[in-house]
């Protein structure tokens, strides 16, 4: 008998557990992202830079997150020493702050409902179906800081809603210095936190009263605390002092750190709703997220609950603590905040989970006793209803995995690490800042790939690159960036060329042939086996004078019949890039036509043409080669 008991007594834990287990099992897990970022979506846009960061041990953009960078940054040292990847070990981190936080959060519920196995199940439900909600799911799969957040926030409503052991008033005190600690960390990680502070000064109110006129001595002591969760700063000046890869901004000086930690660079989103269309939009904008996160079905169950919480006397503390919380989130997202910023996301979402286990402790007792003792059509009716409630939210939360599966495997940034790799030696390679630029700085700096190449984004200093020497950069990028973009930022012309397969190369001289005569003329030529395709490189000569309008370039492969079967042609040199009425007189541009491997290929033909304004085409010069080289499938 005594036995027994013990075991009963262990099954909530047990429960508790087991729901993070099924989490861990058949969601987070076969989710998890294991690779370089390749996703553009909103939600990924700095993962790739945190990846990076936690591996060399760097500083992130602003307000910087210093306290989570130390920690995640031993754990990734940690996990890597065991053979975890440097791909996968970031977002392990993620995975393991969340189950902190939900674990904390499990058992913050079942102290505000009981105790009694009933109570641990439905806060293991609960925490369940939190936990499968897009934000929370997606936060515990990639690299990015909100788990961490979270934690803290679970941490701040578990201190000011735990039934306290010490009544007296020097305990209510050690209660309010304790909340002032984390608080003042919760702050120093992520400014939204302070978004609590209503709700923590609600659940705090006793505590406060408790103090008599000690009150504004405490509050003192209380401010002097919170303000050392802003020590870890020191880790980004101490990481600029070393010369760290991957420090963001200027943490060294003065100004610098200012910057990172009060967020300068995001304050076009703070203060931005100035109509109230834009209140409107702003309002769609944020409810959207949560009504996606947590289905309509959920949020309607959420609201009923919290409803529930307030009128029971034993849950009123904690619904209104949880209401004021998430709703100064909600409001604040929607009346100053033009992005989506998931620290407020998930405030707002954690106090409508609590409403879940408010509206499940209301009525599963009741519908227990309709089951038992009521009448057959009312059972049935409860037992349907119920099952189909849970089945329903359930439905609408796993429906997150496939949404959440296609950004943690998005392969797409990885094709930019072939471009890091043919990179000329002791190149500067510009990519834009992004999921591009992240994969070619993790392929460098963590896997130790191509270190002689110097990388910079669109902010870079386009002038000194050139000074230094031969600057590269992905064809794709002057869509975003033209050439005049890149003529602005080196305050000089600028010359393209192309020496390797997608990438384009910018000088600020042009290169000038000997051989130029009166029309254009292709001087050199060649091509090179590559993978799945054929590198035709072919060297163009502009005529002197200059051309008087623009050709078109044509790369064809040839069967045996004369026939096309593959070809590479391009409005303009370069890509498309470097129409022929820019060149200087006598340039000489080098460029490259990836073609593709087919079988039955012999020869390959290549040459200028332009388009008469009655449709049809002529061509202006025309050259061909032998193909010897084998086809892919061979």
């Amino acid at each position: 008998m005594i036995m027994n008991r013990r075991i009963l007594r262990w099954i909530p834990l047990l429960t508790g557990v087991a729901a993070l287990l099924m989490l861990t099992a058949f969601n987070y897990a076969p989710t998890l992202q294991t690779v370089p970022n390749g996703s553009e979506h909103y939600t990924m846009i700095d993962v790739g830079e945190t990846q990076i960061v936690l591996n060399v041990w760097g500083t992130l953009h602003a307000t910087g997150y210093p306290l989570y960078v130390m920690l995640s940054a031993a754990l990734v040292t940690a996990f890597r020493t065991v053979g975890i990847s440097a791909a996968a070990a970031p977002a392990l981190t993620s995975w393991l702050w969340g189950m902190a936080a939900l674990g904390l959060l499990y058992a913050l519920m079942r102290k505000l409902i009981g105790a009694s196995f009933l109570g641990g199940a439905l806060a293991a439900l609960t925490v369940f179906f939190f936990g499968l909600t897009r934000s929370v799911w997606l936060h515990h799969v990639i690299a990015e800081i909100y788990t961490f957040g979270l934690l803290l926030l679970v941490v701040l409503l578990v201190v000011a809603l735990w039934p306290p052991g010490d009544t007296t008033r020097e305990g209510a005190a050690r209660r309010l210095f304790t909340l002032a600690l984390i608080g003042g960390i919760a702050v120093g990680h992520h400014r939204a936190a302070a978004m609590a502070i209503p709700a923590l000064i609600y659940a705090a109110a006793p505590w406060f009263r408790m103090q008599g006129r000690a009150l504004p001595r405490v509050i003192v002591v209380c401010l002097g605390i919170g303000l050392l969760g802003l020590l870890p700063y020191g880790y980004l000046v101490a990481r600029a002092a070393a010369g760290a890869a991957w420090v963001y901004g200027e943490p060294g000086t003065l100004a610098g750190l200012w910057d990172q930690f009060t967020g300068r660079e995001a304050a076009r989103f703070i203060g931005g709703v100035s109509s109230l269309d834009g209140l409107a939009a702003n309002a769609r904008l944020v409810t959207d997220v949560v009504l996606t996160d947590l289905s309509p079905f959920g949020v309607l169950l959420a609201l009923i609950g919290l409803g529930i919480g307030v009128r029971a006397p034993s849950t009123r503390r904690a619904a209104i603590t949880v209401i004021l919380s998430g709703s100064v989130a909600y409001l604040f997202h929607v009346a100053f905040y033009t992005d989506v910023l998931a620290a407020l996301i998930l405030a707002a979402e954690l106090s409508l989970a609590l409403g879940w286990l408010f509206l499940l402790a209301y009525t599963v007792p009741r519908a227990q006793q309709i089951i038992a003792y009521g009448a057959l059509v009312p059972r049935i009716a409860v037992q349907i209803g119920f099952l189909g409630g849970i089945g329903a939210l359930a439905a609408g939360l796993l429906a997150h995995g496939e949404f959440i599966r296609g950004l943690t495997t998005d392969r797409t940034a990885l094709d930019t690490i072939p471009m890091l790799e043919a990179a000329p030696q002791h190149s500067t390679l510009m990519i834009a800042w992004g999921p591009r630029h992240f994969a070619a700085g993790f392929a460098r700096d963590v896997m130790g790939t191509r270190p002689d190449v110097t990388l910079i984004d669109h902010t870079g200093d386009v002038r000194a690159a050139l000074e230094r020497g031969t600057v590269v950069t992905p064809e794709y990028t002057f869509y975003t960036f033209p050439l005049a973009w890149w003529e602005a930022a080196a305050g000089a012309r600028l010359y393209l060329s192309s020496e390797f397969p997608r990438l384009v190369q910018i000088a600020d001289q042009p290169s000038i042939s000997v051989t130029a005569g009166g029309s254009v003329t292709a001087a050199g030529y060649g091509y090179t086996c590559q993978g799945e395709s054929w590198d035709v490189r072919i060297d163009w000569v502009a005529p002197v004078p200059p051309l008087p309008r623009d050709y078109s370039v044509f790369v064809h492969l040839l069967d045996a019949d004369g026939n096309v079967i593959a070809q590479a042609d391009q409005v303009a040199p370069v890509y498309g890039w470097y129409p022929f009425t820019r060149w200087t007189a006598g340039e000489q541009v080098r460029d490259v036509y990836p073609l593709a491997r087919v079988r039955g290929g012999v020869r390959i033909r290549y040459g200028l043409y332009y388009q008469e304004n009655d449709g049809t085409f002529t061509n202006v010069v025309e050259y061909a080669m032998t193909s010897e080289c084998p086809p892919e499938a061979e």
